[in-house]
């Protein structure tokens, strides 16, 4: 239960910190799943960012295949700004 709720406040405060780039987001939380956070692009086009675990104990973002540490996560919402 540790990792759905660690991942749930990791990516609350990512689409906190996305509000003052300023990028729309969902997070989903489906009832029997993990929570996917959407960012939706300029466009309307809608992908999504991961939080996942590493084998070392580490969480990572995943954003557009490509794994983001989340410290700091200000760096993080900047980063996607930027891509899309």
């Amino acid at each position: 239960m540790w990792a759905t709720k660690t991942r749930f406040e990791l990516l609350v405060g990512l689409a906190w910190e996305l509000r003052t780039v300023p990028v729309t987001t969902a997070l989903l939380m489906p009832g029997n799943g993990e929570a996917v956070l959407w960012v939706t692009s300029a466009g309307g086009r809608q992908e999504a960012v991961l939080a996942a675990i590493t084998p070392g104990e580490r969480w990572r973002l995943m954003w557009r295949g490509r794994p983001l540490d989340p410290e700091p996560l200000t760096a993080v919402a900047r980063r996607i700004a930027a891509d899309l």
